[in-house]
């Protein structure tokens, strides 16, 4: 009996957390933030293994530049964890965040499916929740008090990549995407802006992640006679997907939606060659902001920054400009001093947002790889040129 006493004693705080609602765990929050807590605690969820993107080093960073200057006396601390792109480690990831009372916001999530619905887990729970990487269009359009996204959705990156491609004297296009909410949402906008300018797609076909076998797919490419491939989906897919066309000798051109990660260069050089794909950061552009951030990001890790190094270290930039403006570490404060603070200029450009929490504009620019390097050539500003 006195066993059975000692185990129940010891099982009672974990069921009694374990009932605890979001919605109590939301108002647990809000309670804690008007103690005017010390420590500003940032939850971080990424692929970071899978992706080896240097979102990390773009937080970590961002994180010593802050916590050495201090924000309205408070330090700031991350916990980084990997979902590697697992939709049910996401999931779970989401909900530890949520259940984590004096955790003020969370940066990050790459896949927009695990976006969408991490962004409902946090709303519920009332905490501020830095999308930085996923594009869905509508996971703005839910009126979300707690969203803030520091990248352009599907609908401006869909529509501005196709007026980059058709400038080009591409006309008639393939379609390949992802069966997801970002895969199908980046199509659809595309293939919008094809209509919409009198070009024609030839084929439209869509795979689910981690089960295709893009060989049936290729032949049917081989008939379709499109002057350009457009393929909507993450870097895990579009590898076995180039290396079936040029291995199957389809010489189309490609152009994706995948970044210059190291995943990436496990193909061949000569299958690179030649392929294009868009990216939200130009490493090379003269701003003071961006200048200043490369030097001290290659001095510190021997390499130059990619896009997600830029947006993790704008984000953390970000929510300290809105703490050091609200004083407050309340997640509904700091997502409206967000959106209504003034455009904020950061390593990745100027970052200004509209009332749902959604960045108004910003450059796309288009890149090829050549020699195994990737290079820009084109950018949706068109205010100078770049060679073809």
């Amino acid at each position: 009996m006195k066993k059975l006493f000692v185990a129940a004693t010891l099982l009672t705080p974990f069921v009694v957390w374990q009932s605890v609602t979001l919605r109590e765990f939301g108002e647990w929050r809000t309670w804690m933030a008007r103690q005017s807590p010390d420590e500003v605690l940032v939850g971080v969820c990424w692929p970071f293994e899978i992706n080896q993107d240097g979102m990390d080093k773009g937080l970590t960073l961002a994180l010593d530049e802050i916590n050495e200057r201090g924000v309205r006396g408070k330090r700031f601390r991350l916990i980084l964890l990997d979902d590697q792109l697992d939709d049910e480690r996401s999931r779970l990831i989401a909900i530890r965040f949520s259940r984590t009372p004096d955790m003020v916001a969370t940066i990050g999530y790459y896949d927009s499916r695990t976006a969408v619905r991490a962004s409902a887990i946090f709303e519920e729970s009332r905490l501020l929740h830095i999308i930085i990487g996923s594009n869905n269009t509508y996971m703005t359009h839910r009126d979300f008090r707690y969203l803030i996204r520091t990248v352009l959705p599907c609908s401006q990156i869909g529509r501005k990549l196709a007026r980059m491609c058709l400038d080009r004297g591409y006309r008639k296009v393939a379609i390949v995407y992802e069966d997801s909410p970002f895969g199908e949402d980046l199509a659809y906008y595309f293939g919008i802006e094809l209509e919409s300018r009198d070009a024609q797609t030839v084929y439209k076909a869509a795979y689910v992640r981690g089960v295709v076998d893009f060989r049936e797919m290729v032949d049917e490419l081989k008939a379709a006679q499109a002057d350009l491939i457009f393929f909507a989906g993450v870097e895990a897919e579009a590898v076995p997907f180039i290396r079936a066309a040029r291995g199957m000798g389809l010489k189309t051109p490609i152009v994706g939606s995948f970044d210059d990660i190291p995943q990436m260069h496990t193909l061949p050089v000569e299958f690179l060659e030649g392929v294009m794909f868009y990216s939200l950061y130009n490493v090379d552009s003269e701003t003071p902001e961006n200048q200043a951030f490369v030097a001290k990001f290659r001095k510190r890790f021997g390499h130059l920054p990619g896009v997600y190094a830029a947006q993790a270290y704008d984000a953390l930039h970000i929510l300290a400009a809105a703490l050091e403006l609200t004083g407050s570490t309340s997640s509904l404060d700091l997502s409206y001093a967000i959106r209504f603070m003034e455009p904020w200029k950061g390593a990745n450009g100027t970052y200004d947002f509209d009332s749902s929490g959604e960045l108004v504009d910003k450059d796309v620019f288009l890149m090829v790889y050549r020699n195994g390097r990737a290079e820009l050539i084109d950018s949706s500003a068109n205010d100078s040129p770049y060679p073809q």
